[in-house]
């Protein structure tokens, strides 16, 4: 099916995702970071900005001046073909990685606003004059004296994480508009099985290039590790462990979608998520895993229990505001694996829930963020497992939801 040629980057690539990415990047590197679009303008919120760029952002030749900066460092970056390092108009470090998708330039990630070491800051680009005069603004001195100098090395590591990090989600986000119009042209024809298989199969594909996309895996584990091992030399084990878990995550998500792994890996990768969410959303967010052993070795399609965690959280616990409790709980019933997936967030209404258990699901905002939405983890167990697997939702408004998937046991093969 043809893709039209030409996109914005909010076409192609969710804002929660991007901002979902963006968060995750700043909070495991501690730099600045911020996605803008071709014209240098504002994708999603700010991630750890520093106080002395928001208050340059107060005036209007500052924010000018910023968004000039971000708008010829992204395009530096495009030219060049790599992350570009340069000095903004307000003299701080920043890095830029663009956003290509089919030869077009949609946007950059961009991060930064830190200080390095002097002979190292002397020889970097200053890509404009500044903005504001600080000699005529004391309160913007006083918040310069606070930014943070970085090692070089570190910041460096990080500009190739982010230019990796660039690729995929755009990569993922043209998987996205495929999805999206192949559901609005052809919903009807999905009705016959010809049909059906033709739109799998094209899903399939776009999934595939999103995962493999211009990521070269080893390079971007290595540059983890590098971001890991300097974290734990900096006496910051915890970030350490938010990267590797990162780290964790993007592994499972380069492998074939179609694969089937055990529910033991299922576990593994959701204690991987679970780990970064916990660290976001600290004492606002309670997980409980209950997991039998005897039914880690059964079989199921990969990357099938995470999406309805991420449900669980996004959509669930994510917008109350004193947070909740979410328990995963799996046990063997003789021939059968019962599954549960518990929240006591904000709920569904009826009729969502209706549109769910029908597979017909077009709220905008309730899909889920990696694309794959209740309804299609639904789908892939119903088309792997067959009449033997069934489910049930139940959910209220103020109470929370339950989702309960009943599989049949079947001990996964080796070298599944």
């Amino acid at each position: 099916m043809a893709i039209r040629r030409y996109f914005h980057l909010r076409d192609v690539v969710e804002v929660s995702v991007l901002q979902e990415v963006q968060d995750r990047f700043s909070d495991a590197t501690g730099l600045a970071a911020i996605i803008v679009d071709y014209q240098g303008k504002p994708v999603v919120r700010y991630s750890n900005f520093r106080p002395f760029c928001a208050r340059v952002r107060q005036y209007a030749s500052g924010r000018e001046g910023c968004e000039q900066s971000d708008a010829h460092a992204g395009l530096e970056a495009v030219r060049e073909g790599r992350p570009y390092i340069y000095r903004c108009h307000m003299g701080l470090v920043d890095l830029a990685a663009p956003i290509v998708v089919n030869g077009q330039y949609l946007g950059s990630i961009m991060a930064g606003q830190v200080l390095v070491e002097e002979e190292t800051m002397a020889i970097l680009d200053r890509i404009a004059k500044p903005g504001l005069n600080l000699a005529q603004h004391p309160e913007l001195k006083q918040l310069l004296e606070t930014i943070p100098v970085m090692p070089f090395d570190k910041v460096k590591a990080s500009a190739q994480l982010m230019y990796s990090i660039a690729n995929y989600i755009a990569e993922k986000g043209v998987a996205n508009l495929v999805q999206q119009q192949l559901n609005e042209q052809n919903m009807r024809l999905m009705e016959e099985a010809k049909a059906r298989a033709e739109l799998e199969k094209a899903l399939k594909e776009a999934e595939l290039k999103a995962l493999q996309s211009q990521i070269n895996p080893h390079f971007l584990f290595n540059t983890l590790n590098t971001i890991s091992r300097l974290a734990l030399l900096e006496g910051a084990p915890k970030t350490q462990e938010v990267v590797f878990a990162l780290a964790e995550l993007l592994r499972g998500s380069l492998r074939k979608i179609g694969q089937v792994a055990t529910l033991r890996d299922e576990i593994a990768y959701i204690r991987h998520y679970l780990l970064i969410q916990e660290t976001r959303f600290r004492d606002r967010i309670q997980v409980e895993l209950d997991i039998d052993e005897d039914c880690l070795d059964s079989e199921i399609p990969l990357l099938t229990l995470q999406p309805l965690v991420e449900n669980a959280i996004v959509h669930g616990l994510e917008p109350k505001e004193e947070g909740g409790h979410l328990t995963v709980r799996a046990v063997r019933q003789g021939d059968e694996v019962r599954i549960e997936v518990i929240d006591d967030g904000l709920g569904m209404p009826p009729e969502v829930v209706e549109e769910i258990v029908r597979l017909e699901s077009k709220r905008s905002g309730r899909s889920h963020l990696t694309g794959l939405g209740i309804s299609n983890v639904h789908k892939r167990l119903q088309y792997h497992f067959g009449a033997e697997y069934h489910w049930d939702i139940q959910s209220r408004l103020g109470e929370g939801t339950k989702i309960t998937l009943f599989l049949p046991y079947r001990p996964a093969k080796a070298g599944s």
